[in-house]
């Protein structure tokens, strides 16, 4: 049975694009191999500090334990989220680390939980020109702009460190036996370190959140096919079917965000608008206005030669 929801968001930005025009939709799918869902995600808005957060989680560890490894991750990263007003990159570290303070504290009171964890995946957009993405382990975040899928994320785990150093291709790591081997989790220890980053936003962006239940089914070019031609809404129930027509071994869970396809306020503004600058600080400038001092001399000395020859010629006269 597949999850979904949709919905723009519902708070204004104050430059850039404005965040009540953002699109956004997710599903989650339990997959044609699994009894159980381990994969969460969840949506927050913050109005007050014109913010909104994607997340996504894959659960691990036992019958029980991923499941709620998962589910405890989107609630703490949820409460993190609306309690704190920290800068962004700050309030992220702050959501992943309660969502990891959380989970490893229950486990550790019960047994049957022991040793479950979750990755984790999230995107922070405000409605400016820039966004910020967080993770741990092998869920992803990509970006489609102009027709072209980029990941984001780098898989905390043993293909994707082998993907880094160039000894496995995208496809290679799709179906090596440590594909799901992962060197990161949410959970598993005491403390943990998150990975962030800045990211461009830009008018038209499509950013792509997903559980290797997803990226894990399907190359790049097929998942590129289905997000960069279908609304979020019909995108994200496309991919989860596209996942489980090439196996579904995994539970599948796809978040979309549209950034509005049109300029960005105070766009063009910020482009083109500039102080008027002296000529001490513009060389050209500085170059232009000596060159019209120096015509402006010699206009004035040659009507000063007039003027003498002038009164000269008529003094002898």
């Amino acid at each position: 049975m597949t999850n979904a929801a949709s919905k723009s968001g519902g708070t204004s930005g104050r430059s850039g694009f404005d965040l009540a025009d953002l699109r956004t939709a997710s599903a989650t799918d339990v997959g044609r191999v699994r009894s159980v869902n381990q994969d969460a995600y969840g949506e927050f808005e913050d109005a007050e500090q014109h913010r909104q957060l994607l997340f996504v989680a894959d659960g691990m560890g036992g019958h029980r334990g991923g499941e709620v490894a998962s589910r405890l991750a989107v609630e703490a990263v949820g409460e993190t989220f609306g309690e704190r007003e920290d800068p962004p990159e700050r309030l992220l570290d702050a959501a992943f680390q309660a969502a990891n303070a959380r989970i490893f504290a229950t486990s550790m009171d019960d047994m049957e939980l022991a040793g479950m964890g979750t990755t984790g995946v999230g995107i922070l957009l405000t409605g400016e020109a820039q966004g910020w993405v967080a993770h741990v382990g092998d869920s992803r975040a990509y970006r489609m702009r102009g027709g072209v899928l980029e990941q984001l994320t780098g898989d905390h785990s043993v293909v994707g460190e082998l993907m880094q150093r160039g000894q496995l291709t995208a496809e290679e790591a799709r179906v090596h036996p440590q594909a799901n081997e992962i060197l990161r989790a949410l959970g598993t220890q005491d403390g943990v370190e998150v990975e962030i980053k800045h990211v461009d936003v830009a008018p038209g962006d499509r950013f792509m959140l997903c559980s290797d239940g997803l990226s894990g089914m399907l190359p790049e070019a097929r998942i590129a096919e289905v997000l960069g031609t279908a609304d979020p809404e019909a995108a994200v129930l496309q991919l989860v079917d596209r996942a489980n027509e090439a196996g579904g071994t995994d539970n599948i869970t796809v978040q979309i965000a549209l950034v509005p396809d049109a300029p960005f306020a105070g766009a063009t503004d910020s482009a083109t608008h500039t102080t008027s600058p002296t000529t001490e600080n513009v060389p050209g400038e500085k170059a232009a206005a000596e060159g019209s001092m120096i015509r402006w001399a010699v206009t004035l000395m040659l009507l000063a030669a007039v003027l003498w020859l002038l009164i000269s010629g008529g003094g002898d006269g």
